[in-house]
């Protein structure tokens, strides 16, 4: 078999990128990529908008679970996300960074396909078409089948073709659209046996992807089976520990048997017991409620001996300032505090008080006389000393008449 054209080989060796959208957990656009393009290495792109740190770790692991899946299809793939603002300026600025030749992405949202779409419907994919450099090449797609493809120009050839409604103008199966004479050949048959290639391709791909279906199945019918064994000797092992469970239940049965009879008897005996110390308990209360009531009859007793012990006190004390106070002469009496003066002070109303008593006057605020009940023209006291003298000699001679 003769080689390949160079051409031909750069085009199977080129990356083909995958752009996913939103919604992460589509696959039909990968899986379309990796058995249609005829390509060995592939970098999905997801281009969102500035998220926050827990959506970014969770569209990471989303990106990592396509990255198994390409790893389960035998293909070498890498993963790129860029925050941006505008998702179809993202992937613009993405293919002209890295000069980007190969292109997959959606033509719509899976849920607006049917089998008439003939055209794009999104809008962000209409305009990546119009913008991106002709270099290119794109293929848009929807649901697992291709929509529209726009081809690069690269000067010697260009093909471009599209979906069609007519069953005679085209041949549909799950994950590429053949059409019948849309295609624009020069050069003499150097695109055909391209075309070839990538037909042979397309084959080993998908007899791939089949043996790969069906190492899964042979796989979980092992887990199956194992399963099963499993089960069955779990199975086996309940049934065994659900014998022992009802020998023990039997036994315990018995047990139980044989202490609510003990306990029906000790009931009886407690019943019993009760009732005695009830009886206890209320011949105490009895005596109890004597008990209060006659500790009540003598608090009351003892409460008014004190008042009468108090108010006989108060009465005997008054006699005693009065017998004092009949013996000492009037003017040696603080008119405030109807006892005997030690420090006499002379007021601005002329008369003489104690000086404890006329102070603690003034402090409450008082600016009147105690004996007038006129305005003093002023708080100053003078000491009067010789009312103190008389009295300190009074006193003096009051003790020696005592003694």
């Amino acid at each position: 078999m003769m080689g390949k054209p160079g051409s031909l080989q750069l085009l199977m060796d080129e990356k083909i990128y995958v752009a996913v959208g939103s919604d992460l957990g589509n696959k039909s656009t990968l899986v379309w990529a990796i058995q249609n393009t005829g390509g060995k290495e592939f970098c999905i792109v997801h281009v969102h908008q500035p998220l926050y740190r827990k959506d970014k770790e969770k569209a990471q692991k989303i990106l990592d679970k396509y990255l198994q899946t390409c790893r389960q299809m035998q293909v070498c793939a890498e993963t790129i996300h860029i925050e941006m603002d505008s998702v179809e300026e993202g992937i613009i600025q993405l293919i002209s960074e890295r000069h980007v030749k190969k292109l997959v992405m959606g033509a719509a949202s899976d849920r607006h396909y049917s089998m008439r779409m003939a055209d794009l419907l999104s809008t962000k994919a209409i305009y990546i078409r119009q913008q991106v450099p002709a270099t290119c090449c794109i293929w848009f797609t929807c649901k697992g089948y291709l929509v529209y493809k726009r081809e690069a120009i690269t000067g010697n050839t260009s093909l471009e073709y599209a979906s069609t409604s007519s069953d005679q103008d085209s041949v549909r199966s799950r994950g590429s659209v053949i059409p019948s004479g849309q295609y624009t050949i020069s050069r003499g048959n150097g695109n055909v046996y391209q075309l070839a290639v990538f037909e042979a391709e397309k084959s080993k791909k998908e007899a791939s992807l089949e043996a790969f279906k069906h190492q899964e199945v042979e796989k979980e019918k092992n887990e199956a089976i194992k399963r099963a064994k499993e089960w069955e000797n779990a199975y086996f092992e309940e049934l065994k520990q659900r014998k022992e469970t009802e020998m023990e239940l039997k036994k315990v049965r018995e047990k139980l048997e044989n202490m609510r009879y003990i306990s029906e008897n000790r009931i009886t005996e407690s019943y019993m017991l009760v009732q005695k110390l009830q009886d206890k308990y209320n011949l105490a209360t009895k005596v109890l409620r004597k008990a209060k009531e006659e500790r009540d009859r003598l608090i009351k007793g003892r409460d008014i001996a004190i008042i009468e012990v108090e108010e006989l006190r108060k009465i005997h004390e008054k006699v005693s300032r009065s017998d004092e106070h009949r013996e000492a002469p009037q003017y040696f009496i603080c008119p405030i505090s109807l006892e005997v003066m030690k420090d006499p002070q002379l007021a601005a109303d002329g008369f003489t008080y104690e000086a404890e008593a006329i102070s603690t006057w003034l402090q409450r605020g008082h600016e009147t006389s105690p004996m007038t009940n006129k305005k003093l023209l002023h708080t100053k006291l003078v000491p009067n000393l010789a009312l103190r003298s008389a009295i300190q000699e009074w006193l003096h001679a009051s003790s020696s008449s005592r003694k």
